[in-house]
């Protein structure tokens, strides 16, 4: 099988195309490792807002982390709405 890649293609083009399957395979785990996952939503036991406007409980998402308790063994939620962070 190789023989016949080898006898098929120069080393340019069988290394272009060794290349370009490589890039594929990195793009496609690239988006599958970036998927987001369902933390166990169903067990939230608190939910914080994180916003610029409005009834957010904090105005950086750094503070909403640090009020979280340093041995919470709870599920929490940050709900950080639109906008700029900085």
């Amino acid at each position: 099988m190789l023989t016949r890649l080898f006898n098929k293609y120069s080393p340019m083009e069988l290394f272009s195309k060794m290349m370009s399957f490589l890039l594929v395979l990195f793009i496609s785990c690239f988006f599958c490792l970036g998927e987001g996952t369902d933390c166990g939503g169903n067990n939230v036991t608190e939910t914080i807002i994180v916003g610029k406007e409005g009834k957010a409980a904090f105005r950086t998402v750094q503070e909403a982390i640090d009020s979280v308790k340093t041995n919470n063994d709870q599920w929490v939620k940050i709900h950080i709405q639109a906008g700029l962070y900085m």
